[in-house]
Formats: structure tokens, C-alpha cells, sequence
């Protein structure tokens, strides 16, 4: 009976560290398991993150209506876009001649043969050395103003154009009113008084209004978001070959304000 004492003790230790153990796995459990805390946006700690994202969501920037940017006297360059024929088509800037007694509308025309359209009446017109017409500031045509043969030499507004053997130019005169052209709600019009035509050794005024206040004012239209404008003027040409004919301009191109 001596002998089972030392037994009977190791299975009460036994069972006393089984049972120590058992509550140190219990009290584990207890700790690494806890309910997951709900998400909250920094700063205010009752407010979820559903809740910022629907606020965001209902946030809507108000409509504006879009700036107004060519409004007013227009100083800069009207860029002009070359006129080109394609399928009978005419597009960008051209120059037409009116008969006497015709109108601008309906003619008659005096075809150019020199034209590169198959409708003879349009003679086309590409930018010259500055890309346009400037307003503002006058372009001047060079001296001399013409070569050996009558061929006009201004190039700044628009290339010279041959018209019946021989080119004419364009240029503004500096003697006469600064160029201007102004919007009012997209629509264009000015004074073109100082716009000069030069061929065959002559000066011709193709002012819009003539410089003595005669004649009509150019017109045209111009998108006050982009400056994509059109621009229009008839004149009289007086003198010369062409003396009582009507000369018809028809830019298109962008105006770029200076500065």
C-alpha cells in the first residue's frame, strides 16, 4: 500500500496541469476572437464611409454657361483658310468679280482664267507672309509695290493671285483708317476702308466702307468660344481695266487676339 503513494500523487499533478492548461487555451480564445468594428471616416466618428461616399455622390457642380471670349472690338489676325475646289465645292476664302449692274448673289461673274477651279468665277486666296488679315495695325504694301511686268508684290495678307496673266496683291493703306472689325453676339462687322488691291501697275481702293463713308460695312459671323469666323465685303473698283466692276471677298479662317 506504501509503495502506490508516489503514483497517486503524479496523477493528481498530472490532472492539476492538464487542467492549468485547458484555461491558458481557453483564455486565448476569449482574446484573439472579437467582432470587427464598424468603419468610420476620420474625424468624425459617426459618420461611415457609406455615408461620405453617398454625400459625394449627391454633389453636383451647378451649370454655367460658357464664357464669351471674342466679343467686342476684335484686335489681332484673321487667320485665313486657303480656298480649295474638290467635287464642285468651294471651300475657304476666294476673290469673285461682278460685272456692272450685278450683284454679289447672282452675278454675272467674270471668270478668271487663271483659276484653279473648274467654276472659273472663284479665285482662290491663301495667306500671305503674316497668315491673315491684322486689325489694329496696318499692313502696308512694299516700295515698289509692283514688278517689271504689273505683277502686285504685297504679300502679307493674302499670296498674290494671277488673274488673267497677271497677280494681284492686297495690302491695307496705312494714310487711311486702322483696320477694325468687331462682335456683337457672333456677328461680325467693321471698318475695311484702308483695303487696297494692286495690279497691272494700278491702285485700286476695295475698302468695305469706302474711305469716304460710301458703300456697306463687312459682315460675317464668328463662333465666340473657338474665334472660327466668316467674313464677307463687295467695292467698287473704280479706274482701270476693271473700272465699274465689283470686286467680292470672302474670308474664312480663326482669329487669335494679340497678347
Amino acid at each position: 500500500m506504501k509503495a502506490s503513494r508516489p503514483t497517486t500523487r503524479l496523477l493528481v499533478a498530472t490532472v492539476g496541469a492538464l487542467s492549468l492548461f485547458g484555461a491558458a487555451c481557453s483564455d486565448d480564445d476569449t482574446t484573439t476572437t472579437t467582432a470587427a468594428p464598424t468603419t468610420e471616416a476620420a474625424g468624425d466618428p459617426t459618420t461611415t464611409v457609406a455615408d461620405v461616399e453617398t454625400t459625394m455622390a449627391e454633389t453636383t457642380v451647378p451649370a454655367t454657361d460658357p464664357m464669351v471670349m471674342y466679343e467686342g472690338d476684335l484686335v489681332g489676325l484673321f487667320s485665313i483658310d486657303a480656298g480649295a475646289c474638290a467635287d464642285g465645292a468651294v471651300t475657304g476664302s476666294y476673290f469673285q468679280m461682278v460685272m456692272p449692274g450685278g450683284t454679289a448673289e447672282a452675278g454675272p461673274f467674270i471668270g478668271n482664267a487663271d483659276s484653279a477651279c473648274a467654276d472659273t468665277n472663284y479665285s482662290l486666296l491663301a495667306a500671305g507672309a503674316d497668315g491673315g488679315l491684322m486689325t489694329g495695325a496696318a499692313q502696308a504694301a512694299p516700295d515698289p509695290a509692283f514688278d517689271a511686268t504689273g505683277n502686285g508684290l504685297a504679300d502679307s495678307i493674302v499670296a498674290p493671285v494671277t488673274f488673267f496673266a497677271v497677280a494681284f496683291a492686297a495690302a491695307t493703306d496705312p494714310n487711311e483708317a486702322m483696320p477694325m472689325v468687331s462682335a456683337a453676339d457672333g456677328v461680325l462687322t467693321g471698318d475695311l476702308s484702308a483695303f487696297t488691291a494692286y495690279y497691272g501697275t494700278g491702285i485700286f481702293n476695295q475698302g468695305a466702307p469706302k474711305p469716304d463713308g460710301s458703300g456697306a460695312a463687312p459682315t460675317g459671323t464668328i463662333d465666340p468660344e473657338t474665334g472660327v469666323y466668316t467674313l464677307e465685303w463687295t467695292s467698287l473698283i473704280v479706274g482701270g481695266s476693271f473700272d465699274g466692276f465689283t470686286g467680292v471677298w470672302h474670308l474664312e479662317g480663326t482669329f487669335a487676339p494679340n497678347g
